[in-house]
């Protein structure tokens, strides 16, 4: 078992947005297999319309995190996910995402974890 005290957070992955932090509770996300991991976001964050290969399913922790579906951002169609919610976008759904408050969710799915833009400009690992 892991408390919350142990977790050890770092700079997440490049391929987000500099502001988050990201601690890993269980598995690899990087390779095949289950994982859990946590995500740490400043109000105002944003992850521009992007994808996963594999499902997404996470839990808000604390704060509020706002949700929308589809390639382009639609601020009035987002939805807010509270400490407690829980949502899943299936693999290859484009979706984006606001922290309203700071945020912290929890990520688990099957391994290896990615994250493709649907423009190559949101992309930070990407020179534009």
């Amino acid at each position: 078992m892991h408390g919350g005290e142990g977790m050890q957070w770092g700079d997440a992955p490049p391929v987000l947005p500099k502001g988050a932090k990201l601690a890993v509770l269980q598995g690899d996300p990087s390779k095949p297999g289950p994982f859990v991991m946590r995500l740490k976001m400043p109000a105002g964050y944003k992850a521009a319309p992007h994808w996963h290969s594999q499902t997404e399913n996470l839990t808000v922790i604390s704060g509020t995190f706002m949700v929308g579906m589809g390639e382009t951002v639609d601020k009035k169609s987002m939805k807010p996910f509270h400490a407690g919610d829980f949502g899943s976008v299936p693999a290859k759904q484009p979706h984006y995402a606001i922290a309203k408050t700071p945020v912290v969710i929890q990520i688990h799915g099957e391994g290896p974890f990615d994250m493709t833009y649907v423009s190559d400009k949101d992309d930070p690992t990407k020179s534009n």
